[in-house]
């Protein structure tokens, strides 16, 4: 649903009418206040009770899974992951959804934090420390949880591929991402065996391209960027990009397009797009003046400041919607369901689940008050309900 402006009309002074010169009488001027007063009531009750009703056909609660606080718990495609870190050793277990049946639980060696990617019938289960870099990468069966195989540090995956992208995070207090360093190992994913490495001699910055095939763009400091063959490794194309904050956000690969944001010859912000695989320029349009949020929304480009929200065309650069950023939604750890971010705001009565359409916020449901920690998977949302409880919901528009 829509959030509806709420308009405040001036009514202008009536004039040349003898009876409106007068003063109007004490009982006139309390009614000529209620009535508008009245109305604005009525209407912002009407807004806020039509926002707090669930949409049964985008938000379905399927239920609640005995969970303690105690107990970390994350998605991983339609797989509800626990870590209990109050065993000893600790142990971590699996739920299917929407059934909640526990499928099976192993030990674990101890992190700081766990995150998981489903990839076919495998369990990639990330490891990391308290910077939120990958420690380990641990292959498991989906249906069983037995190890297939264990690799240290980061690991690129994208949903489709048997080829994964092993590499070490560049060591920094700023947080986790896609900056490099070391030496890249590409992995086939089914047997954890290495099939081809290349040396980094600096940092850089690396993106998975799909497609047919698959490629690997990997962004040096020098500004010379390669496109990698996933399978073989071969060079496909090269190109060197003007100098920018490259950084695991800039660029981004959106609609089969790299699109950068640097600045211009004269320092101005530029936000440019260049065609894949030939990583020829093909457009580039003023920045805004403040660093803004660069992403692939649904396909489109979005930049996204405290001033204003823009979507762009990443074939051609034009714009097609622009407006005022999206304040107090906010996107849900791991927050994007089938190429869309869920967008989370709290409010007085019950938080408002959204999924972003480009610059528009289409609202799918109000979950329960006192709602938080929330989670995404394929389809499915998992929030805490209370200090013991999981609610699931089901996003189940047919719009998706």
């Amino acid at each position: 649903m829509e959030s509806h402006p709420v308009a405040l009309i001036d009514l202008g002074t009536e004039r040349g009418v003898p009876e409106q010169d007068r003063p109007r009488s004490a009982r006139a001027r309390r009614v000529a206040v209620r009535w508008p007063v009245l109305c604005l009531t009525a209407l912002l009750v009407l807004l806020s009770v039509t926002a707090a009703q669930p949409l049964a056909r985008d938000l379905r609660r399927l239920g609640e899974l005995d969970v303690s606080a105690r107990v970390n718990f994350f998605l991983a495609g339609d797989l509800l992951l626990t870590v209990d870190t109050t065993a000893a050793p600790m142990t971590l277990a699996a739920y299917d959804l929407p059934g909640r049946d526990r499928l099976w639980e192993v030990p674990v060696t101890g992190a700081a934090s766990f995150a998981g990617e489903l990839v076919g019938d495998l369990l990639l289960v990330a490891e990391m420390d308290a910077l939120g870099r990958r420690i380990t990468t641990t292959a498991r069966s989906a249906r069983t949880g037995q190890v297939r195989w264990q690799r240290p540090g980061l690991l690129l995956v994208d949903a489709g591929t048997a080829t994964g992208v092993a590499t070490s995070e560049v060591r920094s207090a700023s947080g986790a991402g896609r900056r490099i360093e070391g030496t890249i190992e590409t992995v086939d994913l089914a047997t954890g065996s290495t099939r081809w490495t290349l040396s980094l001699p600096s940092t850089a910055v690396g993106e998975l391209v799909p497609g047919t095939p698959d490629r690997l763009l990997v962004l040096h400091d020098s500004s010379v960027v390669n496109l990698h063959d996933l399978r073989t490794g071969a060079v496909v194309a090269t190109g060197k990009l003007p100098p920018a904050d490259y950084a695991p956000d800039n660029p981004v690969v959106v609609g089969g397009q790299l699109v950068l944001r640097h600045p211009g010859s004269s320092g101005e912000s530029l936000i440019s797009g260049y065609a894949l695989p030939q990583l020829t320029p093909r457009w580039s349009r003023p920045g805004p003046r403040i660093v803004a949020d660069l992403r692939d929304c649904g396909g489109l480009v979005c930049v996204e400041n405290r001033e204003r929200a823009t979507v762009l065309d990443p074939a051609t650069g034009a714009q097609l919607q622009s407006g005022a950023p999206r304040r107090g939604w906010g996107p849900l750890p791991r927050g994007a369901t089938n190429g869309a971010r869920l967008l989370l705001r709290s409010t007085v009565e019950r938080p408002l689940v959204a999924v972003e359409r480009g610059a528009d916020v289409h609202i799918l449901g109000a979950l329960p008050p006192g709602v938080m920690d929330c989670r995404v998977g394929t389809v499915d949302l998992v929030c805490r309900t209370g200090d013991y409880r999981l609610g699931i919901w089901r996003m189940v528009s047919p719009e998706r």
